[in-house]
């Protein structure tokens, strides 16, 4: 199976696993408050119907074109507010059915190397599109739902992991060339746990960033951390000195690289 069908098969594992948590909330807890800033567990399920909206809408053109993802994403969601629990959870099983059919097309061999912006967050391959909603859906569900409800959170596996540290690292490369264009040493981190690897964080000539899978020898910091908490403290919902995450080498170099991680 190509990447990009394994992206697209997590993506649709995880849809499954939204549908079924939702599926006995309680009103009270569709809407309580969730660990993400000013949204109720309602919001957050009406956000991640509106990713997959955006696939086979004109909104596409909209997060294209955007300077600000974050604020496009809280108009998407101020629009839904008026609807019911129920209505969100429909429209997240309907835009997400509709929207991973549309991915089957878009993330085919030779369309899928296609790259399209993502707002300020830079130009990406169609073939990773649902490594970065798979992230998304994967993050607000255990992180930001099941947390604020504490409900147990939904079991993950391999596959699942492994799309999303290639969407975050692919992410890191192009987001955070600017933020990061005082590196000049490279830095390797290593991600232990299923769906886990190294990837050694370069600089490049002309201030530009490489992330790339590869080996620890040779980086002058070397970061060994848990694949299933990036995206806690990559997203700094969590402090990384608050997770299981160690250093090597050039302590002092990884931990200022550390503390200028803060992917959306």
């Amino acid at each position: 199976m190509s990447v990009s069908g394994d992206h697209l098969s997590a993506l649709r594992v995880e849809r499954q696993a939204v549908l079924d948590f939702c599926a006995d909330l309680t009103d009270a807890e569709w809407h309580a408050d969730s660990r993400a800033a000013g949204w109720s567990v309602k919001d957050v399920v009406a956000h991640m119907a509106a990713d997959l909206r955006s696939v086979v809408t004109p909104d596409a053109l909209a997060f294209m074109a955007t300077k600000d993802v974050e604020s496009l994403n809280e108009r998407a969601v101020a629009a839904s507010r008026s609807r019911s629990p129920q209505q969100a959870l429909e429209g997240f099983a309907t835009w997400t059915r509709v929207g991973t059919a549309a991915l089957a097309v878009l993330t085919a061999p030779g369309v899928g190397r296609v790259r399209l912006r993502v707002g300020e967050l830079g130009r990406y391959p169609m073939r990773i599109f649902p490594a970065m909603f798979l992230f998304d859906w994967h993050t607000h569900l255990r992180h930001d739902i099941a947390a604020a409800l504490d409900r147990p959170h939904p079991p993950t596996d391999e596959q699942r992991t492994a799309s999303i540290l290639e969407w975050l690292t692919t992410l890191l490369e192009q987001s955070h060339r600017e933020r990061l264009a005082w590196l000049d040493e490279p830095v390797a981190i290593t991600f232990t746990g299923p769906g886990g690897g190294t990837w050694r964080i370069e600089p490049e000539p002309g201030r530009r960033l490489r992330v790339r899978r590869g080996e620890p020898e040779g980086a002058a910091a070397r970061i060994t951390a848990r694949a299933s908490e990036f995206p806690l403290w990559g997203t700094t919902r969590a402090a990384w000195r608050d997770c299981d995450v160690s250093l090597a080498g050039d302590t002092d170099l990884g931990a200022r690289l550390l503390d200028d991680i803060d992917l959306v």
